[in-house]
């Protein structure tokens, strides 16, 4: 595989849940020469110098001041999520029944629940520690299969390839263990809720961690996909990327790079990681929350601009927003206009839409064509059939709550929101070297 696409599947493998995700975005800007900033500190910011900020630990913004003053220069603000719809556990969830014991899960976005049956799943995210100075917050993998999903035998249903509707409550608890269950430990530990240190999710976090079940406070863990991301065909064009959460992780990961990349310019850049555009980015880490809004007010501030010179920057400035794109997919050829259906192989989608589920207009439009071609790099159209609205994303959101022109772009993928979706590697390539050059403008006129 090309070193872009091995990068794109080790930020993967490594970021099973938003909590990570950050974790590791912290990680490579800090390692870039990136300074951490708190929300409840002064800030006293450099032009040129690169920063970043964290809340709720699922959600980073990092930006680098420009070199001239915000009000006169604006900012060129780039923003993925880092959330994907999963499994998520329930407090209190240990389902004991005749020496089997499940985990009952709640499904967090719009998955496509099928392909989450007989499947290996592992768990990740946080674990809350007892401590003297209070809880203490560590990320959690276990790094293995830990539980599965078993679906009903064709035997006792015969219509099963027609179509089944999956109940969340009867049918997704994750099977985890069969021999030695105490049915009562059980039921006390679903009564006690998921941080007891009795059940059995705790006791596997503890050894996991090496810690005490007694220490463990809290948990918040999801049941994700266990197998890693694989790339297979030929390198360069022709490279397919099989994943979990390519949705929206290649967007995090293609703004980071491009970021990393980038020199400063008269303007301001900014990069937005935010968490639960899934749910409806209304939380605190969301697009739809005060984050990039508070974020860009407090480095006007630290030029010493005003508010003048905030509302003044709004109308010079200029938002991409990354997040997959449906690819046109053969087996199903009547569910895709034609003309407007993006391809793997063909480069970034500019995703638009008549009732404003996309941010893009005529204009920014083509500002990223123009991006495209500077870049050297191909692009495309996605708009869904006129009688199929599709999905949305951050960039309504963070074009309604800033007031800023946004384009909306996506890497061309297929199966969008299955358990594994699946990208060519060449558009993400390309994607990486759009951003580079958006990155770079000096100005949006």
């Amino acid at each position: 595989m090309t070193d872009t696409t091995k990068s794109l599947c080790d930020f993967l493998d490594a970021s099973p849940t938003p909590y990570h995700a950050a974790d590791n975005i912290k990680a490579y800007l800090a390692a870039h020469g990136a300074i951490q900033l708190d929300e409840r500190d002064a800030w006293n910011l450099e032009p040129g110098a690169a920063y970043f900020v964290t809340r709720g630990s699922s959600a980073v913004v990092a930006f680098r001041p420009g070199l001239r003053p915000f009000g006169a220069e604006g900012f060129i603000m780039a923003g993925a999520h880092t959330d994907s719809p999963c499994l998520k556990i329930r407090r209190g969830a240990e389902r004991a029944a005749r020496s089997m014991l499940r985990i009952a899960v709640e499904v967090y976005g719009g998955a496509i629940l099928s392909g989450w049956l007989d499947r290996p799943l592992a768990l990740a995210g946080r674990v809350f520690l007892r401590g003297e100075g209070g809880l203490r917050e560590l990320l959690y993998s276990s790094g293995r299969p830990v539980g599965v999903i078993p679906n009903l035998p064709i035997h006792l249903n015969r219509e099963i390839n027609k179509g089944i509707e999956y109940n969340p409550h009867q049918h997704l608890p994750v099977l985890v263990e069969t021999a030695g269950i105490d049915t009562k430990a059980a039921a006390a530990a679903q009564a006690g809720g998921a941080g007891d240190g009795d059940s059995w999710l705790a006791r596997l976090a503890a050894a996991d961690l090496g810690v005490s079940p007694e220490a463990v406070a809290a948990l918040d863990l999801s049941f994700v996909d266990a197998q890693g991301a694989v790339a297979f065909g030929r390198d360069g064009a022709g490279e397919l990327v099989n994943s979990p959460r390519l949705d929206d992780l290649a967007g995090c990961h293609a703004i980071l790079e491009a970021f990393g990349a980038a020199l400063p310019t008269s303007r301001t850049q900014a990069a937005c990681f935010l968490d639960a555009e899934e749910v409806g980015s209304m939380t605190a880490q969301g697009a739809d929350s005060s984050f990039v809004r508070d974020m860009l007010a407090r480095i006007n501030l630290s030029m010493n601009g005003t508010a003048e010179d905030f509302y003044r920057a709004v109308p010079r400035s200029l938002c991409v927003s990354v997040d997959g794109a449906q690819a046109w997919n053969p087996a199903y050829p009547e569910k895709f206009d034609e003309g407007f259906s993006p391809l793997l192989g063909k480069g970034p989608a500019v995703k638009m839409n008549a009732n404003q589920r996309y941010a893009t207009d005529a204009l920014t439009a083509d500002r990223f064509a123009e991006t495209c071609r500077c870049a050297g790099v191909p692009f495309q159209t996605y708009m869904s059939r006129a009688d199929i609205q599709p999905g949305t994303t951050i960039g309504p959101i963070s074009s309604s709550r800033l007031g800023v022109r946004t384009i909306d772009v996506g890497h061309p993928l297929l199966a969008m929101h299955a358990i594994r979706e699946t990208i060519e590697g060449s558009d993400h390539r390309a994607m990486i070297g759009a951003l580079k050059e958006f990155f770079k403008e000096a100005q949006a006129s």
